[in-house]
């Protein structure tokens, strides 16, 4: 009885996304446009009315841009932290894809980045004639730009990829002038728990999170590693961190300060004697995307409180959806 209705559920999603599938005023001329993809080579987008997009940062960038009615599925991360995407069909982690999920779905469109996968699956959705865009998964600002250029421009939305792209510049600019006013340059450690996870791990260097402390101007003091490992009472110590960073999730999951306290080596650092540790929303590290630069400015001002109490995060932008 429960897979029964199981399967009526995604067969009334696969239905309600192919209905919304139809090529409308937004969709790109028959011609279609080229954009650049992360090998390099020009991919030829006539139709984005349907699209599948893989990645936060990807759905985050589609949806800024005002083209949230045309995205028809999603990856699940997407659909966890990003709230108007949370009701629409799942097709799987983003490293785990499915392809006869997804390719059920009809898309004219797959959006994802180039650490999506499995590689055989990509290919398949390519085999199969499906228009897909495949993006760097580098992170940086001028990669974030990059993106969302490319993504506006395949969904035929120029002038608002434009708009976004300097919006970015713009929160950057903030961002650094407070940071240039700062006078310490703390030692940042982030540390988290997952859902399923025993122990509580650490993030090393080449990770979104590493690059999140560089721009604001903190200093990650595990660079002896690249990714993530577990926490170890010497590691931890060693590094000994000025400040704990933490995503809100996993403060709540780990019992607020008290609970990170207990985390290996934690209570012997000068964050912990200080009680210095942030809980910051968990989107920060989800990939960048257009909303970075205010990511950062709120990071330069929780890594710096000589700045003043008084010093508050800019509000976020929001974006207006496309009319069908």
């Amino acid at each position: 009885m429960k897979t029964k209705s199981l399967f009526l559920l995604f067969a009334l999603f696969i239905t309600t996304a192919l209905a919304a599938c139809r090529p409308t005023s937004n969709s790109n001329n028959a011609s279609g446009v080229s954009v650049t993809d992360a090998s390099g080579k020009q991919v030829v987008v006539s139709d984005s009315s349907c699209i599948i997009s893989v990645g936060t940062a990807n759905t985050e960038t589609i949806y800024a841009l005002g083209a949230g009615s045309r995205v028809v599925g999603v990856d699940n991360s997407s659909a966890e932290y990003i709230e108007e995407s949370a009701q629409l069909p799942k097709v799987g982690p983003r490293a785990t894809l499915s392809a006869e999920g997804i390719l059920a779905l009809k898309p004219t469109l797959i959006i994802a980045n180039a650490d999506a996968g499995p590689p055989q699956v990509i290919e398949q959705f390519k085999a199969s004639g499906v228009t897909t865009l495949v993006l760097p998964s580098n992170y940086t600002v001028e990669t974030v730009k990059v993106k969302v250029r490319t993504i506006a421009r395949s969904l035929s939305l120029e002038a608002k990829g434009e708009e976004l792209a300097n919006s970015i510049d713009h929160d950057m600019q903030e961002a650094n002038a407070l940071l240039n006013r700062a006078q310490s340059k703390p030692k940042v450690l982030f540390v988290g728990r997952g859902p399923n996870m025993p122990n509580a791990t650490m993030s090393g260097t080449g990770t979104t999170i590493d690059e999140m402390i560089r721009l604001a101007g903190g200093v990650n003091p595990m660079s002896e590693f690249q990714g993530f490992r577990e926490m170890t009472d010497e590691a931890v110590v060693n590094a000994a961190p000025d400040l704990i960073l933490i995503t809100q999730r996993s403060f709540e999951r780990s019992g607020g300060i008290e609970g990170v306290l207990k985390f290996p080596g934690v209570a012997l650092t000068p964050a912990g004697k200080n009680r210095r540790i942030v809980p910051v929303t968990d989107m920060y590290f989800q990939g960048f995307g257009p909303g970075v630069g205010r990511a950062v400015r709120e990071l330069v001002i929780k890594f710096h409180p000589e700045l003043g109490a008084g010093t508050q995060p800019a509000p976020s932008s929001s974006s207006g959806g496309e009319q069908r």
